[in-house]
């Protein structure tokens, strides 16, 4: 089994920056797929009422309740929760965690793993509050999906500006990762990661699959066409 954990570690570290590429030569196509979605929103706009009442109510209140101790504290503590989550995911074991109002946090790990990027990066791509939403949504009855739609809503506001307020290149977090990975990464994860969210608005028109399918279909393309590039440049290097 600890070979296991220190396999699975060794190649999430080693796929750090081929997935850094991927993910930066994704960054159009996302896009381009974000803004079908937000048209396909703006099209059915009286289906999609309690996600914008949830975004507007985010709006209102983080400047009571973000800018105040209470909201500092959560904002930590969602984060280090997130820190957490991926640890626990890459099989680490939490040894200490700490959220306070206004002197920050942490989270400390131990086990045979050694760490690896995604549980450094995390909170700055994953909505782990959002994703709560989402299974509460998925385990619920219908009668509550417009409740559950409208935090929802206010919970990917939330991510966007959370995301924002936390992001620097002097966060240590990054500094660790490193400020060109993540450059590379963080913009087309975080589009990713809103395109999904609100893919999984129940009984709407967003069909996450057809996404995800349209995306595999992008990268095999693409993927086969930076092959193809590499084997040129190696035998126009063999030729010189």
């Amino acid at each position: 089994m600890n070979f296991f954990i220190v396999l699975f570690n060794r190649i999430i570290n080693i796929l750090k920056y081929p997935i850094a590429m991927l993910f930066a030569l994704l960054t159009y196509e996302l896009l381009m797929m974000l803004v079908e979605v937000i048209e396909i929103i703006y099209n059915y706009k009286t289906f999609y009422k309690p996600l914008f009442i949830g975004m507007g109510v985010y709006f209102v209140l983080w400047f009571i309740l973000f800018n105040n101790r209470q909201g500092n504290w959560f904002l930590t503590i969602e984060h280090e929760f997130t820190h957490t989550l991926f640890a626990l995911l890459t099989f680490h074991k939490i040894v200490d965690f700490k959220a306070t109002d206004n002197m920050g946090g942490h989270m400390q790990y131990s086990g045979v793993g050694g760490g690896n990027w995604l549980i450094t990066i995390a909170p700055y791509f994953f909505p782990t509050f959002s994703m709560f939403i989402v299974g509460l949504i998925y385990f619920s009855k219908s009668q509550y999906y417009p409740v559950l739609t409208m935090l929802l809503g206010y919970s990917i506001v939330y991510h966007i500006h959370s995301t924002y307020k936390e992001t620097s290149s002097q966060q240590p977090d990054i500094q660790e990762v490193g400020v060109p990975f993540a450059l590379l990464f963080l913009p087309s994860a975080n589009i990713f990661s809103l395109i999904t969210l609100l893919s999984f608005i129940p009984n709407d028109r967003i069909y996450f699959w057809r996404l995800s399918e349209h995306l595999s279909d992008y990268i095999s393309v693409h993927f086969i066409d930076l092959i193809e590039y590499f084997e040129k440049l190696i035998m126009l290097r063999a030729t010189l």
